[in-house]
């Protein structure tokens, strides 16, 4: 048997290594533009802005404050167990969008999924967490009295009428709220909003992007 060439053991290698650049072109996300990131429905701040400390409650008590944003990139949606229609649809896209990047095996390491309740008076912090998690157990619920809701709320851009304490039957307050997500970076500050509608090829292209570093 002769001897491989040179010639053809270099050959190997090249191909090998074109090769290897090529799939990792294919896998790695791209990252996107300012331009971009809008068009596909992410107004990313080209400043991100510093929020106050704050303290909600999920199940067993479990606290969930500012200082669980450090080090984590967060997607945190403002909805509530009884909303008829946005934010089941939205838990919905979200839990596409986890599933999609587990498929992709996307590092989600320091990523969380926070759901904040706007209708404190009914949801109690076991059941906003148990309604999150029924879309995906990696899902936060979280809740609190309304001054502290209000608080956070303000600093992240989300409506939220107060409700008439005269008919603590009528929430009618609750179908105003903004049906945004809200993303805050690792260093635990307000990042961007993702827009409305949500479509999770859209959502998982920018939030990769985004968040892949």
């Amino acid at each position: 048997m002769k001897p491989v060439s040179k010639n053809l053991i270099i050959i190997v290698i090249f191909i090998v290594t074109v090769l290897g650049l090529f799939i990792n072109k294919l896998t790695t996300p791209r990252t996107l533009s300012n331009d971009e990131l809008l068009v596909n429905g992410l107004f990313l701040f080209d400043q991100p802005k510093d929020i106050s400390d704050f303290e909600f409650y999920s199940s067993d008590q479990a606290s969930f404050t500012k200082s669980d944003l450090i080090g984590n990139w967060t997607l945190m949606y403002f909805g509530f167990t009884n909303c008829p229609d946005e934010c089941p649809t939205t838990m919905y896209q979200l839990s596409k969008l986890i599933k999609i990047l587990r498929e992709k095996n996307f590092d989600l390491s320091n990523k969380q999924w926070v759901l904040v309740s706007i209708d404190p008076e009914r949801d109690t912090p076991e059941m906003i967490d148990k309604y999150a998690k029924g879309f995906d157990q990696d899902f936060l619920g979280v809740s609190n009295a309304r001054p502290m809701l209000l608080s956070l709320a303000t600093q992240l851009s989300v409506n939220n009428v107060m409700p008439n304490h005269a008919n603590h039957m009528d929430h009618s307050h609750l179908d105003n709220h903004v049906n945004n997500i809200i993303l805050l970076n690792p260093k635990g500050q307000f990042a961007g909003i993702f827009r409305p509608p949500f479509e999770v090829s859209r959502l998982s292209l920018t939030y990769q992007s985004v968040t892949q570093n």
